[in-house]
């Protein structure tokens, strides 16, 4: 008996918690309706709010400097990094906040994009199912560091007035959280992306038929996988143009971080909780530029199966659609880029190692 649409397995459909979890933080405003995302006119108001809040205790932080910048005691090279550093971060967040509230009809195609992808699939004979498996991993990890961190900043003001304990929540607790979810998202859509295409490569292109004509029903074309490729191609350009910003702001942040983590440990000393926190943002970006660089690696290597699958040139007579296959693969080899500046992949990391540590000689 064939499945009916309401107990078909959707992209977000075992992520209800997880998208409870960013509705709360403003990070998305859409409705998740049994599996599929739809807008949300009160969801968009809420996360704009956030905007305001994050301008809000940004304001109460300068005020702060401004306050110890007029005490003679307090070195204005010290202030002005910590300022810097501050900045940086805050303004790695807003363009995530501003997407979930101007830009959910962008999240609702790419959802239907993937259904789009898996309707076709399932009609081609290979059904397919999501794991959610290196999502749950970083959901894990990183709720178990801000609970760590969470439980020592509020021990350090136990002591203090509760206004204190509220201070230090909305200065550091609350925005380290965002913050950490606002680069777990977009590994989240990266991972569904790169899903589909290790299926595209792995289980629908080794059934691709010689023929590029249907000569039997339940036959594969290159031309079904050209359009499944296209489907896949328009969401990771989606997530490109919606988080491209997010991700250049947030990897000078990260960097910004890494350089005052190392700059502690050559003046003052080895610090554990700076130790934790060097080790948590090196977590983050290898997780971030992990699945960025494995969707990019999955997205161009169907041209590679479909070389080793697909139509033979010794065929005359379909060796005009085996050009034209070539062609369009060629003039489609993806890359994700942080807003044009520079390319998201691994090699990432290595211009950030070498970008810090420039940075700490030149401070040291």
């Amino acid at each position: 008996m064939p499945k009916t649409i309401s107990t078909l397995q959707t992209p977000f459909q075992n992520l209800k918690f997880i998208a409870m979890l960013y509705r709360i933080m403003g990070l998305f405003s859409c409705k998740l309706i049994k599996g599929r995302l739809k807008p949300s006119a009160c969801g968009r108001y809420y996360c704009a709010s956030w905007i305001l809040i994050h301008c809000a205790y940004s304001g109460v932080f300068y005020y702060d400097m401004y306050v110890l910048s007029l005490k003679e005691e307090s070195e204005s090279k010290i202030i002005f990094f910590f300022t810097l550093r501050f900045t940086a971060f805050i303004a790695s967040l807003i363009p995530y906040n501003w997407v979930a509230t101007f830009q959910d009809q962008d999240l609702v195609m790419f959802s239907n994009k993937l259904e789009t992808y898996d309707d076709r699939a399932r009609a081609l004979g290979h059904e397919r199912k999501d794991n959610h498996i290196f999502i749950w991993l970083f959901f894990v990890l990183t709720a178990g560091n801000l609970t760590r961190k969470t439980y020592y900043a509020i021990e350090s003001k136990v002591a203090d007035e509760t206004i204190e304990i509220i201070k230090i929540i909305f200065e550091e607790i609350v925005p380290f959280t965002v913050g950490t979810y606002c680069l777990y998202i977009t590994g989240i859509f990266l991972d569904l992306i790169r899903q589909r295409f290790r299926h595209l490569n792995e289980t629908i292109i080794p059934f691709v038929s010689q023929s590029p004509v249907i000569k039997s029903s339940g036959e594969i074309t290159i031309y079904d996988v050209r359009c499944l490729h296209c489907v896949l191609i328009h969401s990771a350009n989606l997530i490109n143009k919606l988080y491209g910003i997010g991700s250049l702001l947030t990897s000078f942040s990260i960097l910004i971080e890494c350089v005052a983590c190392i700059y502690a440990f050559a003046t003052d000393g080895i610090d554990g909780n700076e130790v934790v926190t060097m080790l948590d943002l090196l977590f983050q970006a290898f997780y971030m530029y992990t699945m960025y660089h494995f969707v990019t690696y999955e997205a161009n290597r169907v041209k590679d199966r479909v070389l080793k699958y697909g139509l033979f040139f010794q065929n005359n007579k379909y060796r005009m659609d085996r050009t034209e296959t070539m062609l369009y693969f060629y003039h489609n080899k993806y890359t994700f880029t942080a807003a044009e500046f520079f390319v998201l992949d691994l090699t990432v990391l290595f211009k950030m190692i070498s970008a810090t540590l420039a940075f700490v000689l030149i401070l040291i």
